[in-house]
């Protein structure tokens, strides 16, 4: 009976188009869940909750979603046009994988939810109830992405009768959104602050969600307290150096635990990598580069005096990288930066056919530069600048097991802050919370100046949430919830100077209120200087993913969102 339930669970049965379990199901049909007889013990269990562990790895290509989906915003480009161009239709591949990724995670959660009952007199209680929880905390983890990328979305709490497959409706996002409250309420008050097992999930996780899912959602209060909780209760702190969070040395001792949720590779399978480094390294490096920051990204970072690059006297345009955040070094390649990627050290240029590479020995060598030739690479199929977060391991791209990041603790700090932002609580515990994230990154305090202004401190958190969590997965959502994706996402996208004898002047962060206070540079009259990529389009129907079309041919009951 066991197999059974391996391949139950291994199947998305609904929503997903059941292609990959057509013979299964041919072979056996079924006329209830397979629940009755598995879960007998803790052991089994155990081995179901590892596989809704297991379903929350949502990638493409071996890169995980949340990464990739920088790509579709105005930070980011990848090297064929995807959703971020805005002319994809209800048949795309990536709103249907999404769909099934949640799906997946909320069947194998009810399946285990439902199963576990039979098992609850042979379990202690307290190792019962932590199961249980981390189990509801990982489908409330699903259906805060189905809420903030589709809206509406099924709410199914237990495994689905073969007769109500097919029969499902869209709920109201406002009561998914409650659903995710109150299990996250009650699941945290069965775990610890810290997780039982690195990668499961805890209660400062469970808060963590509840604080991330309000923000989205405009409950500030909500979200303030649930952050509140996490910082003042949890023990977390943040890593002294922000570039460990994203090597494979840095993270194994994940000093202050700030890294709380990450999807892990394990040396136990060959099989268990993530191509995320490969597909952001350098060419010049022996890497695959696909994935590429934009200037409107390098242009958030501020100058070391703490001021917007249009605003310091330290800021030069022939020389953008010095004087800047120490965070820009360790997310975004500029040239002249002398970078370490796939166990290469080097200096990464776009401009010339040549490049210097640090031999074995510790001295130096001139080589050719597959950065500047490659037609693959930076300067003719990206903008001009590289990846460095999660890029700059020590380890070969190819076989890379760098943990990616799904929660870390400077994020609630800087949730806690937005959130007394926008009710206007401008109090002395939100400009803690923000100063200890600059602090690490080498910045200047909050200016006493601004500390009571609720329109210069809304700036600040918007433009300390970009560059913080640059390429973690954050972008897509923040622009829609500020209302400003109307404004990045239309254009051409636009990057570096084309030739470094020609350089373009500051760009415009003035060009409108909103362009202020999202620090958005216009670079009218620049991009005759500047490489560029595609023309973006952006329709009010982009707020939301389109429900796939696929889903809604096998159940003709699901809405579409408005415009698709």
């Amino acid at each position: 009976m066991r197999k059974l339930f391996y391949s139950i669970i291994g199947c998305t049965f609904f929503l997903t188009g059941m292609s990959g379990c057509n013979k299964f199901l041919d072979r056996a049909p079924l006329s209830a869940p397979a629940t009755g007889t598995f879960l007998n013990n803790e052991n089994e269990i155990n081995v179901s909750l590892t596989a809704v562990y297991g379903s929350i790895k949502w990638e493409f290509g071996l890169v995980p979603y949340q990464s990739g989906s920088e790509g579709w915003t105005d930070l980011a480009i990848l090297r064929a046009n995807e959703l971020g161009e805005g002319t994809f239709d209800t048949y795309n591949a990536h709103p249907a994988a999404i769909w099934s990724f949640a799906y997946t995670t909320i069947q194998r959660a009810n399946t285990m939810l439902d199963g576990m009952v039979k098992a609850k007199s042979s379990v202690a209680p307290a190792t019962y109830n932590r199961m249980e929880a981390e189990a509801r905390v990982l489908r409330a983890w699903a259906y805060f992405y189905l809420t903030a990328m589709f809206g509406d979305a099924p709410l199914i709490t237990k495994p689905l009768q073969p007769a109500e497959f097919y029969n499902q409706k869209r709920a109201p996002k406002q009561e998914v959104v409650k659903f995710i409250y109150d299990e996250l309420d009650a699941a945290s008050q069965s775990l610890d602050w810290m997780p039982t097992v690195r990668g499961r999930v805890s209660k400062s996780v469970a808060l963590g969600l509840k604080a991330r899912t309000a923000l989205y959602n405009k409950d500030y209060a909500v979200a303030a307290d649930a952050a509140r909780q996490v910082i003042d209760k949890s023990g977390l702190s943040l890593n002294p150096r922000y570039q460990d969070l994203f090597t494979r040395s840095g993270q194994k001792p994940n000093a202050g635990n700030e890294i709380m949720l990450e999807i892990l590779y394990t040396d136990a399978l060959a099989g268990s990598i993530t191509y995320l480094p490969l597909g952001n390294c350098s060419r010049a490096a022996g890497g695959q580069s696909g994935r590429f920051p934009t200037q409107r990204l390098v242009d958030q970072f501020e100058c070391t005096d703490g001021k917007r690059i249009d605003e310091s006297p330290l800021y030069d345009p022939q020389k953008p990288s010095k004087n800047r955040d120490l965070r820009l070094k360790y997310t975004v390649a500029l040239p002249g930066d002398t970078l370490s990627m796939n166990n290469t050290t080097f200096v990464y240029d776009i401009y010339k056919s040549s490049t210097s590479f640090k031999n074995a020995d510790g001295s130096w060598s001139v080589k050719g530069n597959a950065d500047y030739d490659n037609a693959f690479g930076p300067a003719k199929s990206g903008v001009g600048y590289l990846w460095t977060k999660y890029t700059m391991t020590d380890e070969n791209v190819f076989l890379a097991k760098v943990s990616f990041i799904l929660m870390r603790y400077a994020e609630v700090l800087l949730t806690y802050a937005e959130a007394k932002i926008e009710q206007g609580q401008l109090d002395a515990t939100v400009t803690a919370a923000i100063n200890k994230v600059r602090q690490r990154a080498g910045q200047p305090p909050v200016p006493a100046a601004i500390e009571t202004d609720q329109n210069e401190m809304r700036k600040l958190i918007r433009r300390e949430r970009t560059v913080e969590f640059a390429v973690e997965g954050f972008r897509w959502l923040d622009i829609r919830r500020w209302g400003i994706a109307d404004l990045v996402m239309p254009g051409k996208v636009v990057g570096i100077a084309k030739s470094p004898a020609a350089t373009p002047p500051v760009p415009n962060f003035k060009k409108t209120a909103a362009h202020d206070l999202n620090s958005i540079p216009d670079y009218t009259g620049q991009l005759d200087l500047r490489y560029t990529r595609e023309t973006r389009f952006w329709t009010p129907k982009l707020m939301l993913l389109p429900v796939p079309q696929a889903e809604r041919d096998i159940n003709p009951g699901l809405t579409q969102n408005e415009g698709w």
